[in-house]
């Protein structure tokens, strides 16, 4: 009974994709996010495909961690979808994700299992915030993920609270998406041999202007 409880408590919180009016849908507010204001000075949108792109050591992984603590902090339930089993509990604790409130499904290098599960996650409704890691991944592989997919994705979020957040080494989604982060290491900061931090090139795309200069803790 209490979980049935809790249940009903948490679909009248985040309720799935195909039961909200349009009238719900135009209510989320965006999702603040602190280290990357100059970027998003409102916020993140909700309902939207947003990719964060970019070398090994460029960051991408920092911000998108970022991005997950401040959802979970807020009280969100979200899902990291793991291509490569590359995600690091320990150090999304330490950048302030609440693991408590954070599925992670770890894909063992199936790229099919993956884009698979993303897809049932995103229909099934519910996250906050659904993260799709496809890091690592053999670029022949990803040619092959057709471009439907990702219109697929970004209308299954639209008018929704969820936010698809995929990271990945080189431009996936396309023209899909107008959230689009590339990433670029500047400056390592180092405390003795420790890593304090790192400055990084952020430039949106399809955006003009000149790349800022962000500065995330490691």
């Amino acid at each position: 009974m209490a979980n049935t409880s809790a249940l009903s408590r948490y679909n009248e919180l985040w309720p799935p994709a195909s039961t909200l009016s349009f009238r719900q849908q135009t209510r989320f507010a965006p999702l603040p996010l602190p280290a990357l204001a100059r970027l998003w000075p409102n916020g993140l949108p909700r309902g939207t495909l947003c990719e964060i792109h970019g070398p090994r050591s460029s960051g991408r992984t920092a911000a998108c961690l970022h991005i997950l603590a401040q959802a979970t902090e807020r009280g969100e339930i979200c899902a990291v979808v793991d291509a490569n089993d590359a995600f690091d509990p320990a150090a999304a604790a330490a950048a302030g994700v609440k693991l408590e409130r954070l599925l992670w499904v770890r894909c063992r290098g199936n790229l099919e299992h993956t884009m698979r599960a993303a897809d049932l996650l995103l229909h099934a409704g519910g996250f906050g915030m659904v993260a799709l890691d496809l890091c690592e991944v053999n670029p022949r592989l990803l040619n092959r993920i057709p471009l439907s997919y990702w219109h697929r994705f970004r209308r299954t979020v639209e008018h929704t609270p969820t936010v698809l957040l995929l990271c990945s080494d080189r431009p996936q989604s396309k023209s899909s998406n107008f959230n689009k982060l590339a990433l670029k290491v500047k400056v390592f900061h180092w405390y003795g041999l420790r890593l304090h931090g790192l400055s990084m090139n952020a430039a949106m795309e399809n955006v003009r202007g000149e790349p800022l200069e962000i500065k995330m803790a490691a």
